[in-house]
């Protein structure tokens, strides 16, 4: 029953990540061509594209490496990786890594928590659009926890791989 409700939650989580990311993407294509044209056809800009336009960059950048470990499409050194035979062995050194990766970015997220918690205390506002700060501090530690989720997702599947003897394949979260 837990398993089914996990399984239910991480769909829904897929979907809603994919397409926020398409939506702020197109938005943020969309600011952009509005500050390009009013500032070189109109001659004027408006200050607060640009700040939003850099806060929305973090959040995109963020979002985006979250998906990119869900489909295993960040580049990676795989010379170690191609020279050793062993299927299992294979298996065991992507689990090593891969919960290595997600110590770091448990790491990361802790500390962007920690600065978004300070951004929260002080209530700092950003300089233009005069919102608090800490709202665009948030994206940071939330997708580097996932994350790291996700990673060691990745490392209990090449665990399962590794004890079942099965032959070396990249996988990707389902």
């Amino acid at each position: 029953m837990l398993l089914k409700i996990l399984r239910c939650f991480t769909r829904a989580l897929n979907g809603l990540e994919e397409w926020t990311l398409v939506f702020v993407l197109l938005t943020l294509a969309f600011l952009t061509a509005i500050q390009v044209f009013c500032r070189y056809v109109l001659g004027f800009s408006f200050t607060w594209m640009e700040e939003l336009a850099r806060y929305v960059g973090v959040f995109v950048t963020f979002l985006g490496a979250a998906l990119g470990v869900k489909y295993g499409v960040h580049f990676s050194m795989d010379l170690l990786y191609e020279r050793v035979t062993n299927d299992r062995f294979r298996h065991a050194l992507r689990a090593v890594v891969h919960v290595l990766s997600a110590l770091l970015l448990i790491v990361i997220g802790w500390y962007g928590w920690v600065q978004a918690e300070k951004l929260f205390k002080f209530g700092a506002l950003t300089s233009v659009l005069q919102v608090r700060k800490f709202w665009f501090y948030v994206p940071i530690p939330l997708f580097s926890f996932l994350m790291a989720w996700r990673f060691f997702h990745l490392a209990k599947k090449h665990l399962a791989s590794f004890v079942r003897g099965e032959p070396y394949k990249p996988i990707v979260i389902d």
